[in-house]
Order: structure tokens, then sequence, then C-alpha cells
């Protein structure tokens, strides 16, 4: 119980420091607010207790709001400012296309891996089965814990000659 409340108190410091912190930077905080929606979504729809898809999304799409809020704060902190980027729908489509290439990176980047590691997997039985074959030919059958025959294959269950 204690883990809960200490949660809760630290959310509430979260809030109470970001909350005033977001109304003093208020053309930044609506322009992330705005440009991260693919952020709370994912956050809201990903199952996963570890939360990776926001945080794959997150990155990318943060990546995306970044160079108008280098603009913003380059030329004009202003409300009116952020008006006129989000007005432009190239930057609606910067920063939901970066969040679009995070969900790609989500959904693209496991099968790939899992692909690879298969690969590496089926390789090495491979290799281990080529290892085998050569102990079996230098030191005979017994050496393998199968019967070898002499087709070059193993019969399982056989018990080995002389056992």
């Amino acid at each position: 119980m204690a883990r809960k409340r200490k949660k809760k108190g630290g959310m509430l410091t979260l809030l109470l420091l970001v909350i005033p912190a977001g109304l003093i930077v208020l053309p930044t905080s609506i322009l992330f607010g705005v440009g991260m929606i693919p952020t709370i979504v994912a956050y809201i729809v990903d199952r996963d207790p570890e939360k990776s898809a926001p945080i794959t999304v997150g990155g990318v799409n943060f990546c995306g709001c970044m160079p108008f809020a280098i603009d913003l704060w380059k030329h004009q902190h202003s409300i009116g400012a952020v008006a006129k980027l989000l007005g432009d729908p190239l930057s609606w489509l910067t920063m939901y296309g970066a969040a679009a290439v995070g969900w790609g990176l989500y959904y693209g980047i496991p099968p790939v891996v899992a692909g690879m590691e298969v690969s590496r997997a089926e390789k090495r039985v491979e290799v281990l089965k080529q290892k085998k074959v050569a102990l079996v030919q230098e030191w005979g059958p017994d050496v393998a814990g199968d019967y070898f025959d002499e087709s070059g294959g193993f019969e399982p269950g056989e018990e080995p000659e002389g056992a």
C-alpha cells in the first residue's frame, strides 16, 4: 500500500511542477500538446506493462516536433506563432509523419530481429549436426548416444550395439 501512496504523491508533485512550467512556456506547451497526440494515443492503446509502444512512438514523435519548437524559440515565442505553425499542413505532416515512423519501427523491428535469431539458431543447429556426424565418424556410434547406421542417418530409440 505504501508504494501506491508514494506513486500518487510523485504524480501530484509532477503535476504541480509541470502545470506552472507549461503555463510559463505556453506556446511550446500548445505545440507539444497537439504534436504529441499520437504518443498519447500509443500510451492509451498499448496493453504492454513496459509501454514500449509509447516509448518508441514518443521518441520519434518528439523528434518530429522539435524543429518547430526550435523555430518558435528562435523567432517569436507567442500564441500567434504557434497558430501559424499549426496552420501549416507541413507541420502536421512532419509531426505525425514522425509518429508514423515510430509505429513502423515498433511493428517492423521485432519481426526482423526474430527472423535474424531464427536464422542464427538454424545455422547453429546445422553446425552442431555436422560436428556430431564428424564425432561419430571419428569415435564410432557410441559417442552420439544413438545408433548410427551405414547410410549416415540416426535411428533414435535403438540400443547401440554392445550396450
